[in-house]
């Protein structure tokens, strides 16, 4: 029977994208360089205050997505997320932050809708290092 090789036999040593002897920490200060939190959060809070006040059907997906961004934001925010899951977290925010998608997100009602199913996942598997609430977003936006 054939032995599977092992990732560091099929990454090459010499390449210029080198993976290996590269940390977790490293790979992510890498892409969160690009990654800006405050447009993720500029947008939460635009969402929210155009969403709270409205009915869930009205509100749709956009207060989804409010609460969607929330978990991932408090989740990268936390220490004790693996590095994983960061990198993940900065990737679902990414997609949806970015106006250019499947689906765009000027369109209304489905806009968000690719956005959400896209980050449901990531979501899925950092709720435990979430403690993002609705009602704390609410009080910070009523402090500013």
């Amino acid at each position: 029977m054939k032995k599977e090789p092992m990732r560091s036999e099929i990454v090459p040593k010499n390449n210029s994208d080198e993976v290996q002897g590269v940390s977790e920490q490293e790979l992510i200060d890498k892409y969160q360089k690009h990654f800006d939190k405050n447009v993720a959060m500029k947008l939460l809070i635009k969402l929210r205050k155009a969403t709270r006040n409205k009915p869930k059907v009205v509100a749709g997906p956009a207060g989804a997505i409010v609460t969607t961004l929330g978990k991932l934001i408090s989740a990268l925010d936390n220490p004790a997320t693996p590095g994983h899951y960061k990198a993940l977290i900065i990737g679902a925010i990414g997609y949806i932050v970015l106006p250019l998608d499947l689906i765009p997100d000027m369109i209304p009602v489905v806009g968000y809708g690719d956005d959400l199913a896209s980050a449901a996942g990531v979501v899925t598997a950092v709720a435990i290092y979430s403690s993002f609430s609705l009602e704390e977003l609410d009080k910070y936006i009523d402090e500013m």
